[in-house]
C-alpha cells in the first residue's frame, strides 16, 4: 500500500525511526554513522517534523529515496494439500475424495492445527477423455490450506497428511511468513527512513547547499519475501522442513527543501 506522510504524520513516523533506531538491533540497511542517542533522535525528529509546515512552495528540493531490509525468523508455515482421487464414476470420484479429504482435516487437528485454521481452497471436478472426445473418468481435486505455528513439528505434519491420504495426496505449496510483520516492518522503514535522510544531505552537500525542512515522506511499499517451497511430491513430504530466515524490505521517498549555503 502507497501512503504519503505530511505535517503530523511525518511527525508519527519519524518518531517510529527514533524509536527503531534504539531497539530495532541493527537492521541492513542503516547508513554508517546513523545517531543512536533516544534523546538526540526523539530531538532532531520533533524538529524535522515541526518544520515541514515552512517548506516554501517553489524553493529548490532534493528528493530521495531510501530502502531498509531486516531479517527474522519466520514463525508461521501455510501449507497448501490437495486430495485427488479419479473413477469412471464422478459419484465415486466424489465420495472417495471426501472420505480422504476429511480424513486429512483429522490428522491436521490431531496433530495441533486449530480447526479455525484450516480452510477448503478449492473442489474441482473435471474429466479425462479419450483421443475420440469421449469421457473416460473423473477427477476429484480438494485442495485444503491450512496455517501452522508449531513450526518444530511441521514436517510432522506433513508427513502424517500424507500418509492418512496415500497416493491421493499432493503436496502443492508450503510457504513461510510472519504472523506478526508489522515490527520487522516498522525496523525496515526505520532503516528505509535513515538512509534516506544520510544521501539527502550527501546530495545537499555535493551541491554547495544544506538541508532545510523536511517537505514529505512518502511510503512505496513494504516486500515480505516468502519463502516458497512448491512441487513437493508425497514420496518427499517427510523431508525435514526447515524455516530459515526471511527478509522484509520498505521503501520510502523523502523531500528536504535545500537552503542556501555550504555545508563545507
Amino acid at each position: 500500500m502507497t501512503g504519503k506522510f505530511v505535517a503530523g504524520s511525518a511527525l508519527a513516523l519519524l518518531a517510529a525511526v527514533a524509536l527503531s533506531a534504539c531497539g530495532a538491533g541493527g537492521p541492513t540497511g542503516t547508513p554508517a554513522g546513523s545517531s543512536g542517542g533516544a534523546a538526540g533522535a526523539g530531538e532532531s525528529s520533533v524538529q524535522l517534523a515541526a518544520s515541514v509546515a515552512r517548506c516554501t512552495s517553489g524553493a529548490p528540493t532534493v528528493t530521495v529515496q531510501g530502502t531498509g531490509t531486516v531479517e527474522g525468523a519466520p514463525d508461521e508455515l501455510t501449507i497448501d494439500l490437495g486430495v485427488q482421487t479419479q473413477s469412471a464414476s464422478a459419484a465415486v470420484a466424489l465420495s472417495a475424495n471426501d472420505t480422504k479429504a476429511q480424513a486429512l482435516i483429522s490428522e491436521l487437528v490431531a496433530h495441533g492445527v486449530a480447526k479455525a485454521q484450516i480452510q477448503t481452497s478449492n473442489l474441482s471436478i473435471s474429466t479425462n477423455t479419450d483421443n475420440n472426445g469421449q469421457i473416460t473418468g473423473y477427477v476429484v481435486e480438494n485442495d485444503v490450506t491450512a496455517t501452522i505455528y508449531n513450526l518444530s513439528s511441521a514436517g510432522v505434519v506433513v508427513d502424517a497428511a500424507a500418509k492418512v491420504a496415500g497416493n491421493a495426496i499432493r503436496v502443492n505449496d508450503l510457504q513461510f511468513s510472519f504472523r506478526h510483520p508489522s515490527v520487522l516492518l516498522g525496523q525496515a522503514h526505520a532503516a528505509a527512513v535513515r538512509q534516506a535522510a544520510s544521501e539527502a544531505a550527501q546530495m545537499a552537500s555535493a551541491a554547495g547547499a544544506t538541508l532545510g525542512p523536511l517537505c514529505s515522506i512518502q511510503d512505496q511499499g513494504g516486500d515480505q519475501v516468502p519463502l516458497p517451497m512448491a512441487g513437493f511430491a508425497a514420496a518427499k513430504a517427510s523431508a525435514p522442513v526447515q524455516a530459515g530466515t526471511q527478509q522484509v524490505t520498505a521503501t520510502v521517498s523523502v523531500v528536504y527543501q535545500l537552503a542556501s549555503g555550504s555545508a563545507h
